[in-house]
């Protein structure tokens, strides 16, 4: 298991305030202590423009030269997460900003470019998957990611939102257990829908159980080849630990309380 970061991703840029550096700074306080860390290099016009209009790239570049270069460098982390996976080596990339409401030409909800698109497109261009498999953990739905793919049936998408527990987990740990087989799973891994977070529901546990889900569809298929990155997640006193949690259970290992 590898962790995906790069100190760029700890910019301050114009946003709300609750999309800061304190979020990956204190997922990287964790992680850092258990994980090797890889620095990725920027996404390349060619990457994003796979899925994005060029007109897009324009607006966000009007945003500021600081955020048009952070949106750049949080799109690289997702392709060598990306890349890692592929490499049979599991990996979950701690970038900043967000992506999963990018859409082909548009941004907003702390999103600028859709990460997870950039990668799994480049994977795509360069023929080393035919089908992939997109879980969207997050509280709000990842509407960018969706339109992108929307047409696209190499692309099955899993996309969760804020509803009742028990019935949510349900849901999801059979669909995450049950996906047709592709070559790649990759989580758009949102934390806010944590219970001391905006959504109110989900418990750390959860977050290893959704991550052993993933390590088990992934097992089934026989490659194991799988990946995350960080979408939402707010609660920056307890962001650390839910990731570590879901870290443990994407690698397969058990969750242990002492990692609280």
């Amino acid at each position: 298991m590898k962790i995906v970061y790069h100190e760029g991703y700890t910019v301050r840029y114009p946003t709300c305030a609750v999309e800061n550096p304190a979020r990956v700074l204190a997922i990287m306080n964790k992680l850092r202590l258990r994980y090797a860390v890889v620095s990725p290099e920027p996404a390349s016009k060619e990457d994003v423009l796979r899925v994005h209009e060029p007109d897009h790239l324009i607006r966000v570049q009007l945003q500021s030269s600081v955020v048009y270069e952070a949106a750049f460098l949080a799109a690289g982390g997702a392709i060598r997460a990306a890349e890692l996976a592929m490499e049979g080596e599991p990996a979950f990339a701690v970038i900043r900003p967000p992506g999963h409401h990018a859409g082909k030409n548009r941004f907003g909800g702390f999103c600028f470019f859709n990460n997870m698109a950039v990668a799994l497109a480049r994977l795509f261009a360069k023929k080393r998957i035919r089908r992939a498999a997109i879980v969207d953990i997050d509280m709000h739905q990842g509407d960018g990611t969706r339109e992108i793919f929307a047409e696209d049936p190499r692309v099955t998408m899993i996309d969760i939102w804020h509803g009742q527990r028990q019935a949510l987990m349900e849901r999801l740990l059979d669909r995450i257990l049950t996906l047709p087989r592709v070559d790649v799973i990759a989580v758009s891994a949102g934390f806010d829908l944590y219970e001391n977070d905006w959504g109110a529901c989900l418990t750390t546990l959860d977050f290893h159980r959704i991550g052993f889900a993933v390590f088990e569809a992934a097992a089934k298929m026989d490659h194991g080849r799988r990946f995350a990155i960080l979408e939402g997640g707010y609660a920056v006193n307890e962001l650390g630990k839910n990731a570590l949690a879901f870290c443990l259970g994407l690698e397969g290992k058990d969750y242990p309380s002492e990692t609280e």
